[in-house]
């Protein structure tokens, strides 16, 4: 029999614009990828590790080049990944990669091989990042054919800037203070919102105070989500009560296997799934792409942000996502081979 091995690889993907939220910019992403082999089969998966969760480029690396793939029974043992690693960026790439590998061995799209062929889905919002507010209402207005823009907030004058792109833009608003306001300031800024039709906030102040969040939600007219404060299915079940839905995302969950347990959870309680992404090629992007069917809300647009995507996957028609028939992710793996 052959025997599953990775490889381990880190790029550095340039944005197409400097990308500011309320506590961090970037103009590039330095993501992890990881090669799976099994035979002549191939398998990629994808991640951009985030130092808010603790994490770095080279912590990741390490943990995958320690990992012991023999504990596994060959590449269908997708649940036994969790057993390797703890949930985060490390287990979330090689969870994409060894899916990907198996779907791909099975000869079917990732999202036939998941059980979800032919469900719709959600389409996805498009991020408008923290700059002057000018230029956020020049880029709102070139998505006036789209759905949905999901604006960054939690900066002084936000709530005018969304008054402006709103004058601007007459599809639905999402906003994302990633953290940004205190409690009293979250309160008075989201019912200050409310007239501006706002569909939903994520993650209005500093994650681990679910008192506190749970007061902004009991006092907010905008639906309020968790984002930095839910990674694993176990969160889920801690803010039952606590805030309206729950924003998850393949990075934080530690892959697929467990991002679906996080939305069962949720689903168990009344709670609304929204799944995020990171600045994402279409590798990760692909993935979660193939289990968006599961959402109400798709924040997916990762590869968009991108000056260039090295392995396209998805396609994008006005925030309406078209996933490849081919095997897998539906990567090409020309490269790898």
């Amino acid at each position: 029999m052959p025997e599953l091995s990775i490889e381990v690889e880190v790029r550095e993907l340039p944005l197409k614009e400097r990308f500011t939220i309320a506590r961090q910019t970037w103009d590039s992403s330095t993501n992890v990828f990881v090669i799976a082999r099994y035979g002549d089969a191939v398998g990629l998966g994808e991640v951009g590790p985030a130092d808010r969760w603790g994490e770095s480029v080279e912590s990741v690396v390490r943990q995958l080049e320690e990992v012991d793939l023999s504990r596994l029974n060959g590449p269908f043992d997708l649940e036994g990944v969790a057993t390797l690693l703890p949930a985060g960026s490390a287990r979330c790439a090689l969870d994409v990669a060894l899916h990907d590998l198996a779907s791909t061995i099975a000869g079917v799209p990732l999202r036939d091989f998941l059980g979800l062929a032919g469900r719709p889905i959600p389409p996805t919002s498009i991020t408008i990042p923290i700059t002057e507010v000018d230029k956020m209402v020049e880029r709102a207005k070139g998505f006036v054919d789209h759905p949905i823009i999901k604006i960054k907030v939690g900066f002084d004058g936000d709530v005018e800037a969304v008054r402006a792109l709103r004058d601007s833009f007459p599809g639905k608003i999402r906003i994302d203070a990633n953290e940004g306001w205190g409690t009293e300031e979250a309160i008075e800024r989201l019912n200050a919102l409310d007239r501006f039709d706002i569909e939903l906030c994520e993650q209005p102040i500093r994650g681990g105070n679910l008192g506190d969040l749970a007061r902004i939600t009991a006092r907010s007219p905008i639906a309020v989500f968790a984002d930095e404060d839910v990674g694993e299915s176990k969160d889920v079940a801690k803010l039952v009560g606590v805030v309206d839905g729950v924003n998850l995302k393949l990075r934080k969950a530690g892959g697929i296997r467990e991002l679906v347990k996080g939305v069962h959870t949720a689903r168990a309680h009344g709670m609304k799934v929204m799944l995020g992404c990171d600045l994402d090629s279409g590798v990760q992007t692909g993935a979660g792409a193939a289990i968006a069917s599961l959402m109400d809300h798709v924040d997916l647009d990762g590869p968009l942000l991108l000056a260039d995507d090295p392995f396209p996957s998805i396609s994008y028609d006005k925030g309406t996502i078209t996933l490849p028939d081919r095997p897998g992710i539906g990567v090409s793996k020309d490269a790898f081979v």
